[in-house]
């Protein structure tokens, strides 16, 4: 469904429409508990000025997660709203300071709700043009279907290899579906629609996502995404697609934090004990709220995999002089070896600055920055970039070197040209009848990688 915001503000108009799991309570628990605490403002008798206050129209659907934006900074973080019959909102704001999330309820008709939100001083319209039906089916169908069509398959991304991990998601999903059973039929449908009103919340993560699947990450080759014939042409468009995954991952993060904390459903209490404990009564926002962690946890996990194995993936060509003298010392007609180390490396903060993959660097590491700070920080994505290495034989196949003399009077060996030997050596014969200095330059390559070092040499006769 179509859904359009007009907004109309008088001074300007600006809009933009370890187990893993560790428990589920603590997952909702640190969302709620972290929210201020804030008494509903009343719905005076007394109607305000028009003057006094911004008038602003939203022309949404019923359930819709929605936005509207104002034109100067205001320092509350939740603010509430009460419409004329009555609708408590709760309207969260945004890291921007500017935008306020809200959900319009679930059983507003079609026609224009004013809602009064005094600590915005804010007079706000909104218009309900179209309502969210459930169509020929039942409210029961859509969530099942939901479930089973948008959680399970990510759920089964974890079988056969990690059958705890896919049990506890399971968990989630069977909770949120036997928690929707204790609802009543009025409920079910607002919960159902909730859920259709917001049908198109994760729709640019699943796509990062399901493109993100298709990447044999592991191997090099034509995917559903990219190209390449060697890692330096096939990897970073990997990373470029796992980059734009995990600015997704964020903004969507944000937006399921705004989701649960726009619900207010009160989802968990402590004890006597001190203990946390969820709600298991009777209650749309909570089974709304669990509907989208259902939907975002596994693919968050998914995304965590991916991302484990891409950042430990070492696949960028290293080489080593530092083993190669300041001059080199080489005897005519004399078999002799230069000393060169070769190494795969991965992904280092320091390619922060890289053409190659300093984008991705840069998204990965504001994810993390702002993960660890979210309330999800308890749940694992992905590590650090933790250096790693992995040696690689100068006599591999893949591995060619080429020597170039800086020197008309000394040349290679016609026997024994330029050839590669394992022990991380370059060997071959330079020729020279009288003593000569000269310089080498020696270039490595592999998988597209290539680097070059020259250094001085001293060629001296045969005794």
């Amino acid at each position: 469904m179509k859904t359009t915001n007009i907004f109309r503000l008088r001074s300007r108009t600006a809009f933009k429409s370890s187990s893993i799991l560790l428990s589920l309570g603590l997952l909702l628990g640190i969302i709620v508990l972290s929210l201020p605490s804030c008494e509903l403002e009343r719905f005076d008798d007394i109607y305000p000025d028009p003057a006094e206050y911004d008038s602003l129209t939203l022309t949404t659907t019923n359930g819709k997660f929605d936005k509207f934006k104002l034109d100067s900074v205001y320092l509350a973080d939740i603010v509430v709203g009460i419409s004329g019959n009555g609708d408590t909102i709760r309207f969260v704001k945004d890291v921007d300071g500017l935008t306020y999330y809200f959900i319009a309820p679930s059983t507003l008709p079609v026609g224009t709700h004013q809602v009064r939100i005094n600590a915005l001083r804010t007079l706000l319209s909104i218009k309900i043009d179209t309502l969210t039906g459930l169509g020929n089916q039942t409210a029961d169908a859509i969530i099942s279907n939901y479930l089973r069509d948008e959680v399970t398959p990510n759920i089964n991304y974890f079988n056969p290899a990690t059958p705890t991990t896919a049990a506890q998601l399971g968990k989630i999903r069977d909770t949120t579906q036997f928690l929707f059973n204790t609802l009543n039929a009025n409920q079910k449908r607002s919960v159902a629609i909730i859920l259709l009103a917001n049908k198109n919340f994760f729709k640019d993560f699943n796509t990062a996502l399901r493109n993100l699947r298709s990447v044999p990450i592991n191997t090099v080759g034509p995917s559903a995404v990219c190209t390449g014939a060697d890692y330096k042409t096939y990897y970073p468009c990997l990373f470029e697609a796992l980059g734009l995954a995990y600015s997704s991952l964020e903004t969507h993060g944000r937006l399921l934090v705004a989701f649960a904390r726009a619900l207010n459903g009160s989802f968990f209490y402590i004890n006597s004990t001190g203990e946390y404990r969820l709600r298991l009564n009777a209650n749309p926002s909570l089974v709304s709220g669990l509907l989208q962690f259902a939907n975002v946890l596994p693919k968050a996990m998914i995304v965590g995999d991916l991302g484990n194995r891409a950042n430990n993936r070492t696949w960028i060509l290293n080489v080593d002089f530092s083993q190669v003298p300041a001059t080199a010392m080489f005897t005519h007609n004399i078999i002799d070896t230069i000393p060169v180390k070769l190494n795969y490396r991965n992904i280092r903060d320091t390619d922060i600055g890289s053409a190659l993959i300093g984008t991705y660097v840069s998204r990965f590491n504001a994810f993390r920055t702002w993960w660890k700070d979210s309330p999800l920080s308890f749940f694992p994505v992905a590590p650090a970039l933790t250096p790693q290495t992995a040696p690689l034989a100068l006599n591999d196949l893949d591995v060619s070197a080429t020597l170039t003399l800086g020197s008309t009077n000394v040349t290679k060996g016609v026997t024994v040209p330029s050839v590669l030997e394992d022990g991380f050596r370059v060997r071959f014969r330079i020729d020279a009848e009288t003593a000569q200095n000269t310089t080498i330059t020696l270039s490595v390559s592999n998988q597209g990688f290539s680097d070059m070092r020259t250094f001085n040499a001293t060629v001296k006769p045969q005794n």
